[in-house]
């Protein structure tokens, strides 16, 4: 494609931060100069608190996207956008499907973090993650729930320490699906952004936008649908990828953002 990049999309641990949201001088000093330019906005598995914070970090003002793709929401203010909730009745099944296997998990519930069922209020739930997984684990809890075609189920590895986590959200609360509902807040198409990524949660993201950059140390998977592999995050690939790539194609017509 030789579409102008009108947008960007970053996931957060392992693409814009090596670990905890710790954002490394090279790579702050490229968003901030790509943010003066074009809307960039941070797509993560994170909850809008984590990311809210991140965005403020970073001076960014664009519509923020978290919880798996599941929430869209001011970065100033961390108003709500657009929030897809999982059916009631997916959500009810992932709790029992955890409690039988005595397992852990974090969600989100409205705007409140919660890990046990009795904490629910509203059940406007839109992201639960099963924790401290291993990766066999992983595959056959999303195998066992493959019957469920409003859910949305991606395998996360952690940064830090490389366990693995199970995200649920609606079917149309993922990466991609963010994407789309992003793209119309900014009256454009998919195919004016490119999106970065390093994980398996990213690959419906990468293969839905106008570009692709895939992180280094990214499953091969990844790197097969990208159109740019950037270094590891450890060398601070992202900043390279905005650099080399991601800059070059902003067309110096592109309208000055308020971002």
């Amino acid at each position: 494609m030789n579409n102008p990049i009108k947008a960007v999309l970053f996931d957060c641990d392992g693409t814009l931060a090596p670990v905890h949201m710790q954002v490394t001088p090279a790579v702050r000093d490229s968003v901030t100069k790509l943010s003066r330019l074009v809307p960039v906005a941070v797509i993560s598995s994170r909850d809008f608190h984590d990311i809210s914070w991140l965005a403020k970090d970073l001076g960014l003002t664009a519509p923020q996207i978290s919880e798996g793709g599941a929430r869209l929401f001011d970065a100033q203010t961390a108003r709500c956008l657009d929030l897809q909730c999982l059916e009631i009745s997916d959500a009810e099944d992932i709790f029992k499907l955890l409690d039988k296997q005595s397992l852990e998990f974090i969600a989100v519930d409205e705007d409140k973090r919660i890990s046990a069922v009795d904490q629910i209020i509203s059940w406007r739930i839109s992201r639960i993650t099963a924790t401290s997984l291993t990766e066999k684990q992983a595959s056959e809890i999303m195998r066992d729930m493959n019957g469920h075609t409003l859910l949305h189920t991606a395998k996360v590895q952690r940064t830090d320490n490389k366990e693995w986590m199970i995200d649920f959200t609606h079917a149309q609360g993922n990466k991609l699906a963010a994407a789309g509902k992003f793209a119309g807040l900014l009256n454009l198409s998919v195919n004016d952004l490119v999106a970065a990524g390093d994980g398996y949660n990213d690959i419906s993201m990468l293969t839905g936008c106008g570009y692709a950059v895939a992180m280094g140390q990214s499953p091969k998977e990844l790197h097969d649908v990208a159109d740019y592999v950037a270094p590891s995050v450890e060398e601070d690939g992202l900043a390279i990828a905005i650099e080399e790539f991601i800059l070059p194609k902003i067309s110096n017509t592109t309208m000055l953002k308020t971002n």
